[in-house]
Formats: C-alpha cells, structure tokens, sequence
C-alpha cells in the first residue's frame, strides 16, 4: 500500500520514504534523498511534521515510528472506510426499495375519486391500438354509458367486446343502450354475473375495482403488465361461457326483440316490464304471440327457436 492511500500526496510519499532509510537529515539532504527540488521537498515536508509523521529537532528532521504515527492513520483509514461502508449499504438498500417501488408502481396504480376513475376509464378507452374487453355489472357510477368512448374507439378499427350481466340489464335504459351498442359494431354477451366491473386495453391495462364485485368502484386499481394478462384471463373466461346478445337476422320485431334477449339473460317477466316500461301482462301477451310464431309451446322451446332461427 502507498502512503497516498493514507492521503498523502506522491511528494509526501517520498520525502517519508526517504526519511525512513536515514537517523536524520537537514532540509537540503532531504531534498538530496528524495531526489526533489526544494521547491517540492519542503512543502511535503512541512506537511508531514503537521500530521505528527516527521519530528523536527532544531535543523534537523526524523521520522516518528511508522507503527506508532502510520498505526494512528490507518486506524482513521479504517473507521472512514467502515463508515462508506455503512453508507454504501444504506444507499443499496434506498435504491433497492425505491426500485420494487417503481416497479410496483409500473405494475399496479391505484385510482381513487369517482371522476379520476371515469378519467381513467375513458384514458384506456381512447388509448386502446386494437382491443377493448369490457365487464359491465349493475349501475353504471366512474362511467355512464353517455360518457363512454367506445365509438371514438371502434373508429381507429378497434375491436370492442363486452360482457353484461342481469344486475346491468336491469338498470333504466340499459336495454336501449344495448341496442345502440350492437348497432355501433360492439360485439355484446350477457351472463347471469359477472366476477367485477372490468375493462381492458389492448391486453396490456386493465382497470377494475380494488376491493372486487359488490363494492364501490372506488378506489379502483389499474394493472399492467403480467398483471394485467390475469385480467385478459379473467373476461376470456366470462366471454367464453357467455350467451351473445346481438341484432337479429329476421324481420322479428323490435320490442318483441328487447323482450327475448332479457328473458335469455335470465331477468323474470317483472324485470323484464320495468326495464321496457312495460306491464308484466303486455310482456306474457307478447310472448304468448312469439310461441304461437315458432310453433312451439314452452318458453324453453321458444329460447331455443329463437337461437336457431336468428331471432335474437
């Protein structure tokens, strides 16, 4: 190890060094020893005497004892390393943390607010390159339907998919927007229920509700990433043992249209009238005519003709 690990400069280290090999020197023989000019050799020498390594007697000059005077510095050495060291370690454990911290936040956002949800929502929406894959459950709170951006979307050609359940087939107007839905291009099935309210850009974003299906959406949590494939997991699975909900091929009236696809999403013949502004005895009569149209003589049979001859 050179003395310069000790902080001495290359002069000190030498003039030292040169010390060490003789009882005493002057100044000049000093400078002689160390091969420096006197320009160089006293200002390193002045230095040394300052940090207790060379001892002055009148003219002359001696260096301390190496193990006693360099013993005092090295242990300062060590106590300054041990604490970069400390420091070191502090600084790997900051960056450390504050790395799964920014990937957490890559992977996993949390939304909170109604109107930063609906921000959020309508984001992914107008963000979304070639795929859009909604949940709908229940009463529309972040995102109305008139808020939704799913026409801005299907204009860039996005494909816009959507699974509804009976909680949202039975709020005010979902039967009509529906329809609308259908006629703008999305494709639309309905289950019984859904696991949560979801939508999903691109199969790389997902929002939902943080605390699951029954909850508030808000707060609301945005995956990415990995995380974000479970999401595409989950609507695939709904999609998938969904029945689709789509514009008939048949001159099959409207209403008598709105009536069937709420009948096979499972809503009673009361539901049925309050979503279509109806009375229960309006939506039997109706249905009783449909039967006699297919010839068939139970609502089962009359699901079934309905599916097979592109009623609904």
């Amino acid at each position: 190890m050179g003395l310069e690990d000790l902080g001495l400069t290359a002069d000190e280290d030498t003039v030292y060094r040169a010390l060490v090999g003789v009882p005493a020197a002057s100044g000049a023989e000093i400078a002689a020893l160390s091969r420096l000019t006197p320009r160089r050799a006293d200002p390193a020498l002045r230095v040394l005497l300052d940090r207790g390594l060379v001892t002055a007697h009148g003219e002359r000059y001696t260096v301390a004892h190496p193990a006693v005077a360099l013993g005092a510095h090295l242990a300062a050495h060590r106590e300054r390393l041990h604490r970069a060291e400390l420091t070191v370690a502090r600084l790997v454990e900051v960056y450390r943390t504050a790395a799964v911290d920014r990937v957490q936040r890559e992977l996993v956002e949390i939304v909170e607010g109604t109107e930063a949800i609906g921000t959020c929502y309508r984001q992914l929406q107008l963000s979304a390159r070639h795929s859009l894959d909604i949940l709908s459950a229940g009463e529309p709170q972040a995102v109305t339907p008139d808020d939704s951006e799913e026409v801005t979307a299907m204009s860039r050609s996005v494909r816009v998919r959507a699974v509804v359940d009976q909680g949202f087939l039975t709020e005010p107007g979902a039967a009509a927007h529906l329809h609308q839905s259908l006629a703008d291009g999305v494709e639309v099935r309905a289950v019984a229920e859904v696991p949560c309210k979801l939508i999903v850009a691109d199969g790389e974003a997902a929002l939902l509700p943080l605390n699951g299906r029954g909850a508030s959406v808000d707060p609301a949590m945005v995956l990415r990433g990995g995380l974000a494939r479970l999401a595409v997991d989950l609507f695939t699975q709904v999609w998938e043992r969904a029945r689709p909900y789509r514009a008939p091929d048949s001159g099959i009236d409207v209403l008598d249209l709105h009536i069937l696809r709420l009948l096979l999403a499972g809503l009673t013949d009361s539901a049925v009238a309050g979503q279509l502004d109806l009375s229960v005895r309006t939506v039997q009569r109706r249905l009783q005519t449909l039967m006699a149209r297919a010839g068939v003589t139970t609502r089962m049979q009359l699901g079934w003709h309905a599916r097979h001859h592109g009623w609904v």
